[in-house]
């Protein structure tokens, strides 16, 4: 003998299955339309070997991306924010790759970072060095 319970539970399991589906579907499509990107150019900081010159272009700026939630994003200043490259490394001839590394200073005592995503494009940079530098 079933209980009551159990009853309720398993009448109709299938169109209660596909309205679970269906709200889980529902919940991601809001989620990711609330997520908004905003795009800027900033200056790029590049320390260059001591023995190696550049005989690529060395970009003088990268793209900045940061997504999440517009009253989020547009609370950033974004001139607070400094961008890095570093070859100093570099200890051969040819190409090279530098992590282009984020620094937001003081950003997250005014902005919950934990809702942001800020990254750059290019990631990394990428640079062809010959001997003879400076």
């Amino acid at each position: 003998m079933r209980s009551k319970f159990s009853q309720k539970i398993f009448y109709n399991w299938q169109v209660k299955i596909l309205c679970f589906i269906f709200s889980v579907l529902v919940y991601f499509v809001l989620v990711f339309s609330i997520q908004t990107e905003r795009r800027v150019t900033l200056p790029i900081t590049v320390t260059m070997p001591e023995f190696y010159s550049a005989e690529s272009n060395v970009p003088a700026s990268v793209n900045l991306v940061i997504q999440g939630t517009e009253d989020q994003i547009y609370l950033i200043d974004v001139s607070e924010i400094s961008l890095s490259a570093d070859f100093s490394y570099v200890n051969r001839e040819g190409v090279n790759y530098a992590v282009v590394k984020i620094d937001t200073h003081d950003l997250g005592n005014h902005v919950d970072l934990s809702k942001i995503n800020i990254f750059t494009e290019p990631s990394q940079l990428k640079v062809y060095f010959s001997f003879g530098g400076k």
